[in-house]
């Protein structure tokens, strides 16, 4: 897992809003921000021009409701990878369930880069 200030060639963006010139700024020049299922956001056209990057963005709902098939096969490929081990998600923290609000308080104040994990 990476942290902010180290630049990464693809950054998924899930939560968009004031964290999407972050998540942009994230991206190498040259590199990618894939934007889905977001609260929305505006980025400057430099941002994009100045650095050679890209923004994707799609919502995984209409693309399962248009192309079914496609996006049967695409789960069914990273089910795959997640089962070899390629694909891993990043875990930022895993806290014992009785600390669910010291969680609740990473996620809110953005600070985690990966998932938030309660164990019980």
């Amino acid at each position: 897992m990476g942290r902010w200030d180290e630049p990464v060639d693809v950054v998924l963006d899930a939560v968009g809003g004031d964290l999407l010139p972050r998540a942009l700024a994230a991206v190498r020049p040259g590199g990618r921000l894939i934007f889905f299922n977001a609260g929305g956001g505006t980025v400057p056209a430099y941002d994009l021009l100045g650095g050679a990057k890209t923004i994707t963005g799609f919502a995984p709902a209409r693309f399962a409701a248009t192309q079914p098939a496609l996006y049967r096969q695409h789960g069914e490929q990273l089910w795959e990878l997640a089962r070899t081990g390629k694909l891993r998600p990043a875990v930022h923290a895993e806290l014992p369930l009785e600390q669910a609000a010291a969680g609740h308080q990473i996620i809110e104040s953005r600070a985690n880069l990966g998932k938030v994990v309660l164990r019980p």
